[in-house]
Order: structure tokens, then sequence, then C-alpha cells
């Protein structure tokens, strides 16, 4: 701690020391008595720095500053200019400073030429700066070492470059907030609160290097140096890679002028943020759109209204459109099950590479059609997501149904009914009203987007239509047929399980020719009566009717019908020997005939060495030779019986 004397006290103060010592005897100045000589019977006293008035501290530390020749200026301080700091890399407040303080030197130069004394013309600038920048700070020397500054370095020493040379002593040290990063940069997006609490904590507990930064600096503190960590990282760490990709991560920017009217179509599936009625009886329910849009113009080409999004839905929508605009070159999609059926687009990624059974040609393939699909969870790569988000901001948003695409947008007056209120559209009229909201308004709305020029989707289509692929009704009828996956023909023919059911389809020729073998069938879902059967190098091999199933309760004559049915293929296979004509020996006299030839032929024996062997009759004399040789009979059961013995030990 810092003493004073008394009479530096009283230096001070400007008055007599033997007051100072009065004050001290009266309680009113706090000292502490010291041994020595002088003054009121010996006793000296020391004051305490801290103890005195603020105003007598500073005006003791200007003394000292002043005797130790030590100058410093607080306020305006020259700091050297960065080695890599050029006019560039400056701020607009920045550059308009500097030239502001080159101005004023400049301005100041030519004044002390003309003056009579130097001394006297700066103090007659000064006055004249101060009234002219108010909010500024003016003197002579200040003047001096920024002119000193600006000739020594150049024009960046003009800036101010207090608190801006980095070499401040950080108030969260990088240690410090690289564990506050860890708890901050999470997808379970805690609070800075809570990650200033936590990273404390773990510093408490496991860091005892960085203990001696605790307390942590405030709360505001962290506040602003998370709100300094970058955009794309916070985005990407807290939000996903979904959220930086669609909200940091730059974008491939296309380019429609080279592109024609049917190059490409791209489709998806839309949820009307609307409730309609669903009939009689039934809730009211919120309906789909699946829509093909042409990507040159943004025109809507072809569409279908379903109750949900499914592969039927698509060729709907994709029959309506190539019957009335044409046949596109390519087809764009996402990666939902609907496109990447096995008989439209093929399964995709999710095809599995171990199989190989054969795959039919997809409808897609048919048509001559090229098929892509988007990137997994890359919605802004379809332009018909912007469509149908004008869909619900011009259309869904006029029905009293209108339920927003979140709670948040939800209107009050659906909270307030729910989802029964009496005055919902029908699904028929409703869809009524797509079909004349698309044609009529936004097929001819004026678009503004790259290569629109303002010009509406029905304009641009018709002046970038430079080719039109086409083909007759009876042909895309046969391209559009779906396909079944590799079956085996059965005894009943083909199964087709649709929606829960199995229908079976057959006929004479399946089942004859091709009964075993692996195949595929082609089916129009809206004509079931008869299916088109194709091998597998897709081939077409003949047409199989749809076979019904008979009731347990079925009569007389339905039986008999079906038994009859059965009977067909018995008839056939039993004409096929008849229809061919043919006619042999029997089978018994062919083998009896060749056997006889066989016998008069020559045997092919001849060997070389003959050896007689004469068999022996038991008599009573061999037996007493058998017995003078000591021979006994052999039971052969008794010795495989020690054999297996033997074996099993």
């Amino acid at each position: 701690m810092e003493y004073l004397t008394t009479g530096e006290y009283a230096g001070l103060r400007k008055c007599s020391e033997r007051y100072v010592r009065e004050l001290i005897q009266r309680k009113k100045i706090v000292a502490e008595e010291i041994d020595g000589k002088g003054g009121d019977s010996g006793r000296q006293y020391r004051i305490p720095l801290a103890s005195i008035e603020p105003k007598y501290i500073k005006k003791w530390k200007r003394m000292q500053a002043k005797e130790s020749g030590v100058q410093e200026t607080l306020k305006e301080k020259t700091v050297p200019v960065p080695l890599n700091l050029t006019v560039e890399n400056l701020s607009m407040e920045e550059r308009e400073e500097v030239t502001r303080w080159k101005r004023i030197l400049e301005d100041w130069q030519a004044y002390r030429n003309r003056a009579p004394g130097k001394k006297k013309a700066d103090e007659e600038y000064v006055a004249y700066l101060t009234e002219q920048y108010p909010d500024m700070k003016f003197s002579p020397r200040i003047l001096s070492r920024k002119w000193e500054a600006m000739n020594g370095q150049g024009d960046m020493a003009l800036r101010d470059g207090r608190g801006k040379h980095g070499n401040h002593a950080k108030a969260i040290p990088d240690a410090v907030f690289d564990i506050f990063e860890y708890y901050y940069l999470d997808e379970s997006r805690k609070t800075v609160t809570r990650c200033r609490e936590l990273t404390e904590l773990e510093i408490r507990h496991n860091r005892e290097d960085l203990q001696k930064h605790l307390p942590l600096a405030s709360l505001s503190t962290f506040v602003r140096a998370a709100d300094r960590i970058p955009v794309p990282v916070v985005e990407y760490y807290r939000f996903g890679e979904k959220a930086f990709r669609d909200e940091c991560a730059p974008y491939i920017k296309r380019i429609y002028d080279d592109l024609a009217s049917n190059d490409i179509w791209v489709c998806d599936n839309h949820t009307f943020d609307v409730f309609v009625d669903g009939g009689e009886g039934s809730r009211p329910i919120r309906v789909y759109l699946t829509g093909f849009l042409d990507v040159r113009s943004r025109k809507m080409v072809g569409w279908y209204v379903t109750d949900a999004p499914r592969s039927d839905a698509t060729l709907y929508a994709l029959r309506r459109g190539i019957g009335k605009y044409g046949i596109p070159k390519m087809v764009y999609s996402d990666n939902g099950r609907e496109f990447l059926t096995h008989d439209i687009g093929g399964r995709g990624f999710r095809k599995s590479a171990k199989t190989d059974e054969h795959e039919p040609p997809t409808i897609l393939q048919h048509l001559g059609i090229e098929f892509r699909t988007a990137l997994v969870r890359n919605a802004k790569a379809k332009i018909i997501e912007r469509a149908f988000r004008e869909v619900k901001e011009c259309f869904s948003r006029l029905f009293e149904g209108y339920t927003g695409g979140t709670i948040a947008e939800r209107p009050e007056r659906l909270k307030k009914t729910g989802k029964f209120a009496s005055n919902f559209t029908a699904v028929e009229e409703f869809i009524g009203y797509v079909d004349t909201y698309i044609e009529g308004y936004f097929n001819k709305q004026p678009h503004r987007g790259d290569g629109m020029g303002g010009r509406t989707p029905d304009q641009v289509y018709a002046q970038c239509l430079y080719e039109q692929r086409v083909a007759t009704p009876e042909q895309l009828n046969l391209m559009l047929l779906r396909n079944s996956r590799m079956v085996k023909v059965q005894r009943n023919g083909v199964c087709l399980k649709l929606y829960d059911r199995e229908l079976y389809f057959n006929s004479d020729g399946l089942l004859m020719d091709h009964i075993g073998e692996k195949v595929y069938f082609r089916y129009d879902p809206d004509h079931l009566d008869e299916v088109r059967v194709y091998d597998e190098k897709d081939r077409f091999l003949c047409t199989a009717q749809q076979k019904g199933q008979l009731s347990y309760f079925a009569s007389k004559e339905e039986v008999q019908q079906a038994m009859k049915e059965s009977r067909e293929l018995e008839r056939t296979v039993k004409a096929y020997m008849k229809k061919k004509g043919i006619e042999a020996e029997d089978a018994l006299k062919l083998i009896l005939e060749e056997a006889a030839a066989r016998l008069d032929g020559p045997s092919g024996i001849n060997p070389k060495v003959i050896i007689p062997v004469r068999m022996q009759e038991e008599t009573a004399e061999n037996a007493v030779y058998a017995e003078a040789a000591g021979s006994e009979p052999i039971d052969w059961s008794a010795a495989l019986e020690r054999f297996r013995a033997l074996k099993e030990e």
C-alpha cells in the first residue's frame, strides 16, 4: 500500500502541515502513527493513499508522473500501423476519418506557413478546429503527432487504431471459449446461459489448468462472443446439414435459355392446406396434388388430385400431360416411393446390388423418357416446390377450410370450429376448382423468374416448343401399362396383388408352354380383365385372362362352369399327341425284338487261363478227414459280434 506524509498531503490540499495534523487528531483524516522525531512530542504520521479523496489521488499520480518524466496520453495514442493494412481493408468510417485528418493537417501546415508566429498560429488553428468539429479534441501536440505519423508511416497512420491492435487481454480466453463452443455447437441448441454454466462446471471438475479464469466473464460477454461465431458454422452444427445447405451453402444457378419446352418435366406431390368435405358420414379430409411442371416454361402440364400420394396418381398425372402436350425427354423427381416404383422410374438406390433378377423395362423406358432423381433432402433443386408455394398463397388461402402450414398459421376461425365445420367445400367441387385454377390462372399468370421475362407459362411454352414427341392412343395405352415383378407361372397362372386382393390370370397357352418359368406381366389398373405376359428377355408370350374365385355359396351352375374351364387344359393335353399324328410300334415288342437279336450274336468272352472247380458233397469220409486235420466249423455271427465289441472299446 502506498502512503503519503503529512507534508505531501498538505501540498495536495494547499494547506499547512499543522492543519493536517489537527485533522488527524480530530479523526477527520485516517492516518497511522509512526516513530520519528519532530512535530508534537516527536509524533509522525503517514496517510494511506487509498483513504484520501479521489481528486487528490489523481492529482498525486499526475505529480508523480511529471516528476518521473513519464508522459502518457490515454485518449490520444499513436498506434503502429499493421504491415498489411491498405485502403481496401478500411471500413467506410475509417476512410472518411483518414480523409478528414489529411485535409486538416494539410490546411494546418498551409496556415502556419502564412502566419508570422508558429505558436500563435497553432493556437488560432486549434480554436478554429474546435469550433468546426465539436465532437473531436484538438491541441498543437495532437496535430504535431498526427503530422509526424503521416509523414513517417503514410496515410494509414491517420486511422484511429485504439483498441484495434488485438493485443488486449480477452475476456474469454480461447481455451475457455473452445469448451463453450463444444456445448453451444450442438443440435440440442442449448441456450448461451446453459452453455456458460456447463463450461464453468467442466472447468471446476476437470480442467485445473483453466481454473485461474474463474469466475467466467458475464453472460452478456458470452452472448456477444456467440454472435461472432460464423453463421455457416452455427447453421451446420445447431440446425443440421440440411439447414446449412438451404441457408448458407452456395447453390447452382441454372440457365433456362438453353432449354426448350418438353425437354424436362419435374414432378412432385403437394398437400393442400385445406380441409374439404369427404362426403356424408366421413370426417373432413386433406387431399394431395400430384403435378408435372415443364421446367422451361414453368407451366403445369399434368396433374391429378388424390386422397394419398401413390404411383397410380403419378401415372394418371403423367398420362394427362402426355395426352395433351406430348412426351417429354426427361422427368426429374425426388426419391419418393411413388416415383421410384419398380415399373415407373425403377427402384433407384433402393435396388439391391445382390440380386441378379431381371428388371423389366419401366414405363418411362417404354416411353423413351430419361429419368433422374434429386439429391436426398434437397428440395431447392426442384422448381416445382416454388410453384406449390404459389398454389398455397394464391389458392389454398381462399378457402374457409384453410389450415395453414403450421399451427401458428392456422386461422382463428378454424381453431374454434376444429375439423367439423359444416361449410367445407365438397371434395368433387374442390377438384373442379383445382382444374380451373391451374388452367385459367396459374398457367396464365405473368412470371418474373429466370428466362420468363414477365411472360405467362402458356406463352413461354408455346414460344419455346420446337419439337413434340407424340404417340397414338393405342400406342400410349400399351406404353403406359404397369409392370409386375418377375413371377413364376403356377398351376393357377400368374397372380396380381392389388389393394389386398389376389387376382389370378390364366390361359391354356400360358400353362401349356410356360408353367414353372419366370415371367412378368403388364396390366391396365382400370381394365383388369386381362394382362400381357412377357419372358425374361422382354418378349411377348401371350395374354392371360382373369379367373374369378368361387364363393363357398356358389351355385351349382357356377361350379360346373368353373370345372368346365378347368378341364380345358386337360382336353388340350389329351389332344397334344393326336394333333401331331405320332404313331410307333409297341414299346414291349420293340424291347423283346432287340433282346432276341442280341442273343444270336457272339458272346465276346475268350479267357487266357481256365481253372476247373469241382463241387464236393458232404460225406462221412470227408468229415473224418476234416476232423483229423483239426478243423472246426466257423461261427461267423459270433466273430462279427466280437469285432463290434472291440470296435466300441
